[in-house]
């Protein structure tokens, strides 16, 4: 069964880096990494800290850039065509995809930018107001397809998630969790009062989660916050490696000895 695991923390805490160390060391086993990027960072990253990595210099992480919706379906489509068993699939900060799709959304049906839809929103809020007439008949008047959005968005990440060929990594910030939140995820999260920031459902969809933290003066560390499997937790334990930390030692990766040290 593949690998579904999802990384979250905060901006500095790791979770680019680790994935990356992790395609360094499966390197020798010829597994490819293909990586959704949807806020250009990897290539900074594979110019300045990992150039080993890079296809030109033999290395196995394929960059899929994704900046608009169009670009976010493309790029599924490449990574699902051409990934093959114990390949990997990487989107880098996958909560922008739930952004994405609701600007696509706004951009198609209202013909202008979300930030400017919603300042109009808000100023009629404040007419409403003046007028004493209905907030939502004047200004969420068409802002009531959610389940059109949700379908955009369903069509993208379900087949991502529940395909079997290739293992799947994935980064997102962290949020906190609140009152207002569904009761599955705060059951889930509560206790570490932080869920992955997107789509609701994105937590529930992958197999693995683990919080990153960044402390300037001990370094990296990982803890646990579902594992289906029922491997053995991490709480807040000094990160070294994740691959060698969690795929060997927790998933049983069998690694060539070359790669390992």
């Amino acid at each position: 069964m593949p690998e579904r695991i999802l990384m979250m923390g905060a901006p500095g805490s790791g979770k680019t880096y680790q994935w990356m160390k992790t395609a360094q060391l499966l390197k020798p086993t010829g597994a490819k990494f293909r990586v959704i990027d949807t806020d250009a960072a990897i290539p900074f990253m594979l110019d300045t800290q990992f150039p080993d990595l890079k296809v030109e210099n033999g290395g196995n992480v394929i960059v899929l850039s994704a900046y608009d919706w169009p670009h976010y379906r493309e790029a599924l489509q490449k990574l699902l065509k051409d990934s093959k068993p114990n390949d990997w699939g990487v989107v880098d900060m996958i909560d922008n995809a739930w952004s994405t799709v609701q600007s696509y959304f706004v951009g198609e049906v209202f013909q202008k930018d979300i930030g400017d839809y919603f300042l109009e929103i808000r100023k009629s809020i404040e007419a409403a107001k003046k007028r004493s007439r209905s907030i939502m008949q004047d200004a969420m008047k068409g802002w009531v397809d959610w389940p059109v959005v949700n379908k955009l968005y369903e069509d993208w990440i379900l087949p991502l998630v529940h395909q079997e060929t290739f293992h799947l990594y994935a980064t997102t910030k962290a949020q906190p969790v609140t009152n207002e939140d569904d009761p599955a995820i705060k059951l889930v999260f509560g206790e570490n009062g932080i869920r992955p920031s997107g789509q609701k459902h994105l937590g529930h969809q992958m197999h693995s989660i683990f919080l990153l933290l960044w402390d300037g003066k001990s370094g990296w560390f990982i803890t646990t916050v579902k594992d289906r499997s029922g491997r053995q937790y991490f709480d807040r334990d000094v990160l070294l490696s994740f691959p060698k930390q969690y795929l060997i030692m927790k998933a049983g990766f069998k690694i060539p000895a070359v790669a390992t040290k």
